[in-house]
């Protein structure tokens, strides 16, 4: 029987507000990826992934999943064993520690499961809406993010303790929102969507963001989600392109990367986030963007997870709606 705290969770992650819990990303940076190459390489010490965070008015969501040899071989069955049960996982604000508890998407609605597929690049089963997989993470209803505070994860698993700190910086919202058409007049059905922004006058501040159009689900932007205003700090006013964000999961459309559709209804999560949490995104995404790339040099993975590897990272979360014109 599924008890109160299952129950409660399955209405709260109902809520458009925390469709965003299920971006876990790392994945998708490698699920795409063929792997043609049979070299020997040893095989390293197996560490402890997470891929945690925590927005406003929204609970802590951390997955904690095992690394796993770049070189080998990986099926469904081998991403589910890969997740690591039974930890002992833990979120400090500063007042008090919550103790966070183990869900599994199969105590989920067929909706959320398709969201979860959509963020992973995998195809639900067409008469159940499940998984291939049974997805595991940690939460607890109890403890809502606050902008402004810090937060410390702890994790205790397998023999192993992992720690973190993350912030959620206060909100940083879009001035304005407006469309500009394809500069090639065939293509007069797609428009770029642009943004306004007003940096405030403090060194440091970093921005995430997704998309979500009509009712598909949200995704960040697929070769880069983050800024920073290392060269625009304080500027009173930037216009820049958004680029509608897809799934890492599969290879985008370049004839309609980017764009959106007259009569879309657009809706943009823009998320302040702390100087380490960009940073990691940063390097993940210049690795993914280096794929391929013959000249292009390693890159390292800039974790803020002690004792282990991934990112714990907070989010001020502001939503921006648009109405392409027809």
């Amino acid at each position: 029987m599924v008890n109160i705290f299952f129950s409660k969770l399955l209405l709260k992650l109902r809520k458009e507000r925390v469709s965003g819990v299920f971006m876990v990303v790392l994945l998708p940076f490698l699920w795409g990826c063929e792997k043609d190459l049979t070299l020997e390489l040893p095989e390293g010490v197996a560490k402890i992934v997470v891929e945690g965070h925590i927005e406003q008015d929204a609970p802590p969501v951390v997955v904690l999943t095992r690394s796993v040899p770049i070189f080998s071989g990986y099926s469904p069955k081998d991403i589910e064993a890969a997740f690591v049960h039974n930890a002992e996982v833990f979120v400090s604000d500063g007042a008090a520690e919550y103790q966070l508890q183990e869900v599994n998407s199969n105590m989920l609605t067929p909706e959320l499961s398709k969201l979860i597929a959509e963020q992973y690049g995998l195809q639900p089963n067409t008469e159940t809406g499940r998984l291939p997989f049974t997805f595991y993470f940690y939460t607890n209803l109890q403890l809502l993010g606050q902008t402004g505070k810090n937060y410390k994860l702890r994790v205790q698993a397998e023999g192993q303790t992992l720690t973190a700190n993350t912030s959620i910086p206060h909100l940083l919202p879009i001035d304005s929102l407006w469309v500009k058409p394809h500069a090639d007049p065939k293509k007069d059905s797609l428009v770029m969507l642009w943004y306004r922004y007003r940096d405030p006058d403090t060194v440091g501040n970093s921005v995430r963001y997704f998309t979500k159009r009509n009712q598909e689900a949200f995704y960040p932007g697929y070769y880069s989600s983050i800024f920073n205003d290392e060269l625009i700090n304080g500027q009173p006013y930037i216009d820049f392109p958004l680029a509608r964000g897809q799934s890492k999961g599969r290879e985008p459309d370049f004839e309609t990367y980017g764009y959106f559709r007259k009569g879309d209804t657009i809706t943009v999560k823009w998320c302040a986030i702390d100087v380490p949490h960009f940073n990691f995104w940063f390097s993940l995404e210049n690795d993914f963007n280096s794929r391929g790339n013959p000249f292009g040099a390693p890159v390292s993975i800039q974790s803020n997870i002690k004792g282990g590897l991934g990112i714990w990272g907070g989010y001020g979360v502001t939503y921006h709606r648009f109405v392409v014109p027809k």
